[in-house]
């Protein structure tokens, strides 16, 4: 199976730090990383570039947004067509168990639908709506998904499939892939016993800071 991971980034080299190297350990599974960076000021880049020499790193001047990004990416850089899974990555996404990687993209891979493991620390994670099997795992499908670890099959991203819609605000949108892939037919929804953890929880990330989401107000979006 061939796996594509992509992840946007905007400062918080901290978080890249840890995440990254947590996603690393514990993939379980090779893969090709595509990383886009929405104009950091902190290092990133440099980092990026120092100690991920494998993965193909894209370096902005200026925050273009998450759907006008991970657009650019697909039509530019990462050719969903050349994978079975595109998996959306967040910088803020610590990954705790062996084999994360793998066994999202596989059931997404097998079922086409769209697989998050479950995320713990999230301020309003989204509601199950039913309860299933699911190729052999147990499936709490949902009607959203966020993109912190989001395995999409990548037929549904090839050149003439979806396009995130670069209309949203800069800091959102991503999430409704899942809505127009169950207005579909599809599905989506979490593995209940995968979990990742959203880093520091959603209120310890405003704690720690604080800056970035006054930044993120000023772009038009919530506190």
């Amino acid at each position: 199976m061939d796996i594509a991971v992509l992840t946007l980034t905007r400062d918080r080299l901290d978080y890249t730090r840890h995440c990254f190297a947590s996603l690393m350990e514990h993939a379980g599974c090779d893969f090709d990383w595509y990383v886009l960076d929405n104009g950091s000021k902190d290092g990133t880049v440099q980092w990026l570039r120092e100690r991920l020499p494998y993965a193909c790193v894209v370096a902005l001047q200026e925050n273009v947004g998450i759907c006008r990004g991970l657009n650019f990416m697909l039509d530019n850089y990462c050719d969903a067509a050349q994978y079975d899974v595109v998996v959306r990555f967040d910088n803020d996404c610590e990954v705790v168990d062996r084999g994360t990687l793998q066994r999202v993209a596989t059931l997404a891979y097998q079922s086409q639908a769209i697989v998050s493991p479950r995320v713990r620390g999230l301020r309003n994670p989204p509601p199950t709506i039913e309860e299933r099997e699911l190729d052999g795992e147990v499936f709490d499908e949902t009607t959203i998904l966020g993109g912190i670890f989001m395995a999409i099959p990548a037929r549904l991203l090839s050149a003439d499939g979806y396009r995130f819609d670069e209309q949203q605000p800069l800091w959102a949108g991503d999430e409704l892939i899942t809505t127009w892939h169950r207005a579909r037919g599809g599905r989506c929804g979490y593995m209940r016993d995968v979990e990742v953890n959203h880093y520091e929880t959603t209120d310890g990330q405003h704690r720690q800071y604080p800056w970035y989401f006054e930044r993120r107000v000023l772009e038009g979006g919530p506190v």
